[in-house]
C-alpha cells in the first residue's frame, strides 16, 4: 500500500504534466500554482505566471464576464464554460474551462482545468460552413436564408419594418454550363455571386438558393428595391469570362414586399417565385414585382401543369393536322402535326397556353415523345390508304438536345416503315440559335439520313441561317405576323418578299403561315412563295377528316382544268 507521500507525489506528477492547463489560484483568483502546459500554452515563465490574477489571462472582452463566473461559482461549486485567453504575444484562443471549489485544511482553493479548443472550434467552423454555406460560391445556403429571413419577418411584422424578398435566375445558364465544364460554369456562378454582393448593404442578405437560382433579403421597402433591381441589371449587362470566352449572362428577378405579397417566409418566397416567372419570358434582363394578376396565372399555371401529367394518361391529347397546300397547283403536298388537349372539365386548352408549361416544367420530352410515335403511326396509315404526304411535326429545344435524336428518328421511321423524305422536322429559329453548334451536329444527322429540315416562325428570332450554312434546310416557314399585313403593309411585303427571295438563293421553298384571304394567296403567288398554311384552305383536323379533305380538293382541282387561287 502506497504511503500517503508517495500518493502526493503521483499527484503532483499528473498536475505537473498532464496535457491541460492546470491551475491553483484562492478565491480571490490569484494564481497560486500551474503545470508546465499552461507556461507552455501562455508564454510565460512560471514565475511569472504565478501570482497573476486569473482575469489577467483572458482577452478584454471576456473579462467582463469573470465576477459573473466567481460568482456562479461559490453557489454551485462547480463550473465549465467556453471563452477566449490571451497568451504573452497578444493571440487570442479559444478555450474550455472547468474550475471546482476546493476545501482544504479550512482553507478555499480554486482547481481550474483549461483546455485548448482551437483545433474543435475550426472543425466546427467548417461543419457549420458545410451545413449552412453554399460550397461553390460561398454564399449562405437554402437553409441558413430560410433562417434569416424568418427573424427578418418577424422583426418586419413585430416593428414595421421594410422587408423585400428578390429572387433572381441567369437565363441561359444551363444551356452553356454543358459545353463550358464544371470549372468554367463555377466560375461563372463565382462571378455572379461577386456582383451579388456589390450591390447590397452589409445588413442584408445574399444567398444561393440552388442551380443558377440566387436570393436576396433586403431590409428595404419598393422604392428600394427597385433601385437594387436596376444597379443589378447594369452590372450584369457587362460580359462574363469564363473558359477563356466572353459571355453574357442575363439575370431576371422577382420581387416580392412585405407585408403586401406575404407575412411568412413561405409565402414571401413563393411570391417572388411567381414574379419570377413572368420576367425569364422576356428577352433580356428584367424585374417584375409581384401582383394578385400574376397570382391567379400562376394558380393557373400550376391546375395546367397538374393535370397536364395526367393528360397522356388520361388519354386527353390528340394530334389535329392542319394541311399545306401547294401553290402553283393547289395540291395538298403535306399536313402538320399539331398537338391538342381535350381536358374533361375545361374543354379545348389553348396549345399556347399548355405547351410552354410543359417545356418549363420538363414535360416537353413525353408530350414530344408522343407526338411524334403518334404523328408517324398516322402517316404510316395514310400511305397505307395510298395517301402520299408529308408529315411536318414540330421539334422542342429539349429533344434537339437528346444525343440519340438522329438515331432514334431512324429507328423510328424504320419501324413505320416510312420513308425519310416523308418526314419534315420543324424547329423555331430562335430553338436553332440558341445553342447552334450543337443543334448544327444534331440536325446535320438527322438530314444525311434524309428527313426534311423546316425552319418555323422565320424572321422573328435573333439570328440568321449564315451559322446554319452547313447543315441542308429545305423549308422556311414565314411567320404569319409578317402574312397577315399583305399585300397592303408595305413592311411586312418588304420582309416576306426578303424570306423568300434568301430561301431562293439558298435552294429551299417557302411556306406562309397563317393565310386567311385571297388577296394574301394572290400576293404569295406572284411571288413565288410555293406552300401556304392557314384558314384560306382549313383549320387544323382530325386524321378521319384530312383523307376526305384531299379527296374533295383533288376533285375539285379535276374539275377545273387548271389551279385558280380562292
Amino acid at each position: 500500500m502506497k504511503t500517503p507521500a508517495a500518493n502526493a507525489s503521483r499527484y503532483e506528477h499528473i498536475f505537473r504534466f498532464a496535457n491541460d492547463i492546470m491551475l491553483f489560484a484562492d478565491t480571490e483568483g490569484r494564481i497560486l500554482e500551474c503545470n508546465e502546459r499552461a507556461v507552455e500554452a501562455y508564454g510565460v515563465p512560471h514565475d511569472r505566471l504565478v501570482g497573476r490574477a486569473l482575469a489577467d489571462l483572458r482577452t478584454p472582452e471576456a473579462r467582463r464576464h469573470l465576477q459573473e463566473d466567481l460568482d456562479h461559482l461559490r453557489t454551485a461549486g462547480a463550473l465549465t464554460f467556453e471563452t477566449e485567453h490571451r497568451r504573452a504575444d497578444g493571440r487570442h484562443f479559444p478555450v474550455e474551462a472547468s474550475v471546482r471549489l476546493i476545501e482544504d485544511a479550512g482553507h478555499a482553493y480554486l482547481l481550474k482545468i483549461i483546455r485548448d479548443i482551437s483545433e474543435r472550434k475550426v472543425h466546427e467552423a467548417r461543419i457549420h460552413e458545410l451545413a449552412y454555406f453554399d460550397p461553390v460560391t460561398r454564399l449562405p445556403n437554402r437553409d441558413l436564408f430560410l433562417d434569416r429571413l424568418t427573424q427578418a419577418a418577424a422583426m418586419a411584422q413585430r416593428d414595421g419594418a421594410p422587408l423585400t424578398v428578390m429572387l433572381m435566375g441567369l437565363a441561359d445558364f444551363r444551356r452553356l454550363a454543358g459545353p463550358l465544364g464544371e470549372a468554367s460554369s463555377q466560375a461563372l456562378l463565382v462571378e455572379a455571386a461577386a456582383r451579388l454582393r456589390r450591390c447590397v448593404r452589409a445588413e442584408d442578405s445574399v444567398a444561393r438558393l440552388e442551380g443558377d437560382e440566387f436570393a436576396l433579403l433586403l431590409h428595404a421597402d419598393a422604392r428600394g428595391a427597385e433601385r437594387v433591381a436596376m444597379q443589378l441589371l447594369l452590372r450584369f449587362a457587362d460580359p462574363f469570362t469564363a473558359g477563356g470566352q466572353r459571355l453574357a449572362l442575363e439575370c431576371d428577378l422577382g420581387i416580392a414586399c412585405h407585408p403586401d405579397d406575404g407575412r411568412s417566409p413561405e409565402d414571401l418566397l413563393r411570391a417572388a417565385r411567381v414574379a419570377l416567372a413572368p420576367a425569364l419570358t422576356e428577352k433580356g434582363s428584367a424585374y417584375q414585382f409581384h401582383t394578385p394578376q400574376l397570382g391567379l396565372a400562376a394558380r393557373r399555371r400550376i391546375e395546367i401543369e397538374t393535370c397536364l401529367r395526367d393528360a397522356l394518361a388520361r388519354g386527353e391529347l390528340c394530334l389535329h393536322y392542319q394541311p399545306q397546300i401547294e401553290i402553283t397547283s393547289g395540291r395538298v403536298a403535306g399536313v402538320e402535326a399539331l398537338m391538342r388537349w381535350r381536358h374533361a372539365d375545361w374543354g379545348w386548352v389553348p396549345p399556347g397556353e399548355f405547351i410552354p408549361v410543359g417545356e418549363d416544367c420538363g414535360l416537353i420530352d413525353a408530350l414530344g415523345d408522343w407526338a411524334l410515335e403518334t404523328a408517324l403511326t398516322q402517316l404510316a396509315d395514310w400511305r397505307a390508304q395510298g395517301l402520299e404526304l408529308r408529315m411536318a411535326v414540330n421539334l422542342s429545344a429539349a429533344q434537339l438536345r437528346a444525343p440519340d435524336l438522329p438515331d432514334d428518328i431512324r429507328h423510328r421511321l424504320a419501324r413505320h416503315a416510312v420513308p425519310p423524305e416523308a418526314l419534315e422536322i420543324e424547329i423555331t429559329e430562335s430553338v436553332t440559335m440558341r445553342d447552334i453548334n450543337q443543334a448544327r451536329t444534331r440536325l446535320r444527322a438527322m438530314t444525311d439520313t434524309g428527313v426534311h429540315l423546316a425552319i418555323d416562325d422565320f424572321g422573328t428570332g435573333y439570328s440568321s441561317l449564315a451559322s446554319m450554312k452547313h447543315v441542308r434546310v429545305d423549308l422556311l416557314k414565314i411567320d404569319m405576323s409578317f402574312v397577315a399585313g399583305l399585300p397592303e403593309d408595305a413592311e411586312n411585303a418588304a420582309i416576306t418578299a426578303a424570306i423568300i427571295a434568301m430561301a431562293e438563293a439558298l435552294g429551299a421553298r417557302t411556306l406562309a403561315e397563317g393565310v386567311e384571304t385571297a388577296g394574301q394567296l394572290a400576293w404569295l403567288r406572284a411571288h413565288g412563295c410555293h406552300l401556304a398554311q392557314g384558314w384560306h384552305f382549313a383549320r387544323a383536323m382530325p386524321a378521319d377528316d384530312i383523307a376526305a379533305f384531299c379527296r374533295e380538293r383533288l376533285s375539285t382541282l379535276h374539275s377545273h382544268n387548271e389551279w385558280r387561287p380562292q
